[in-house]
């Protein structure tokens, strides 16, 4: 949740203030539900899936800290050479280095925020006597580490992390140049805290093991889930907001041979280079048997995975607390940790990725037919989307039945 408040300070207030049809102080008051997802659709999905939070919800609970409460003026602290030298870096910024509102405003937060972060920490808001002074330099950098100490603590990412260091850190090299400090006590940050190394995206799979000991324990609704998680490969959100009108199990014969899932056109993520199609290489009688039941259920509008009301689908975070519950019973530990509904989609990603070069080879033999040198080009310009879902369900239909079917089958 605090990175999330952290966003909102950060990068939707410097927004707000910089829209001339939002005549609104963003301290003191938030945007309509209507520009928000309008502006940041992305922020408003992530705080449903992550924390099932509506916008309005989020600003009832998150600690925003918008309005200045300090007494100290718009930078919170009161060493007025301090503060001077912080604007004139923003000025040097936008006057001299033609940044836009849209980078400087960010700036300026973050480096408010590190500043009176240091003035709680070390009790005072000088942040440029010491620099002036060779023989401080081993206690002010200690003093920078244990600012960033606390800030560690609040800031949720790597990202936001290098972000914040990336600031405070030019901010200083600024004094330094400008003849106002002789050294700068935030120059090795990143190594120190080892927030030098790129983030770590691979997330654990669930093995065949694991998904047969969590299979025995789940009910009906939970093999679901797992199936359309890692039988499936969809992202959490995706099997949890699964409608039946996206299902396609029995196609006609010129829409190919494989039942599939359809998103809509922009409605997956990334959805420029993501296909709109999901073939269903396993589960197929178990999900018509599904909405078989599920059509007895009274008011049920069609989701494979209703929520508390059958008229909604279920949210990520019941799907994490399934999956959690799950592995309990199960007595299933990944890494150390608790099932967690991204894990049934990597299961799947991994057996493709392990298929791709398949699927580039079979490309490639169209793009050359078709004299284009570029296999990506001749899929994304010249190949529909029946042949490209065919081609991928041919490369993969082998390895899920010998992974996943011989899975699910027994136990759907």
């Amino acid at each position: 949740m605090t990175d999330f408040a952290r966003f909102y300070r950060d990068e939707i207030v410097p927004r707000l203030r910089e829209d001339p049809s939002q005549n609104i102080d963003p301290s003191i008051e938030t945007p309509t539900y209507a520009w928000l997802k309008s502006n940041y659709s992305g922020f408003v999905e992530r705080l449903r899936r992550d924390h099932d939070l509506s916008p309005s919800q989020f600003y009832e609970v998150a600690d925003l800290s918008l309005a200045d409460t300090d007494g100290e003026g718009e930078w919170g602290i009161s060493h007025e050479p301090t503060i001077r030298a912080l604007e004139d870096y923003l000025e040097e910024l936008e006057r001299d280095r033609g940044r836009a509102a849209t980078t400087i405003n960010p700036r300026k937060s973050r480096l408010k925020t590190y500043a009176t972060t240091y003035r709680d920490v070390n009790e005072t808001s000088d942040l440029l006597s010491p620099l002036l002074d060779e023989t401080t330099r081993p206690d002010e950098i200690a003093r920078v580490r244990d600012t960033f100490r606390v800030l560690d603590d609040e800031l949720g990412t790597l990202a936001s992390k290098k972000k914040y260091v990336s600031a405070v850190r030019n901010w200083y090299t600024f004094v330094v140049e400008m003849g106002r400090g002789i050294y700068n006590p935030a120059e090795n940050l990143l190594n120190r805290f080892g927030w030098d190394e790129d983030p770590k995206y691979d997330h654990p799979a669930l093995s065949q093991s694991d998904l047969e000991g969590l299979l025995d324990v789940a009910d009906a609704d939970e093999r679901f889930l797992l199936l359309a998680l890692a039988g499936w490969g969809l992202r959490p959100v995706e099997a949890c907001e699964l409608h039946v009108d996206q299902l396609t199990l029995a196609p006609d014969p010129d829409d190919g041979t494989v039942p599939y899932v359809e998103f809509a056109a922009g409605e997956r993520k990334n959805a420029r280079r993501t296909r709109n199609t999901v073939e269903i290489l396993v589960g197929v009688d178990a999900t018509r048997r599904r909405i078989g039941d599920l059509t007895e259920r009274e008011g049920w509008t069609g989701y494979l995975l209703p929520g508390q009301t059958v008229d909604r689908p279920m949210s990520t975070a019941t799907a994490r607390r399934w999956l959690r519950d799950l592995g309990r019973r199960a007595n299933i530990q990944i890494d150390g940790s608790h099932p967690l509904p991204k894990m049934g989609r990597r299961t799947w990603y991994r057996l493709y990725r392990r298929q791709r070069p398949s699927i580039e080879a079979g490309t490639a033999a169209v793009a050359a037919a078709q004299g284009s040198s570029d296999a990506a080009v001749s899929e994304r310009n010249y190949l529909d989307e029946r042949t490209r879902r065919e081609a991928r369900a041919e490369a993969m239909r082998d390895l899920v039945r010998q992974e996943l079917a011989s899975v699910f089958e027994p136990r759907l």
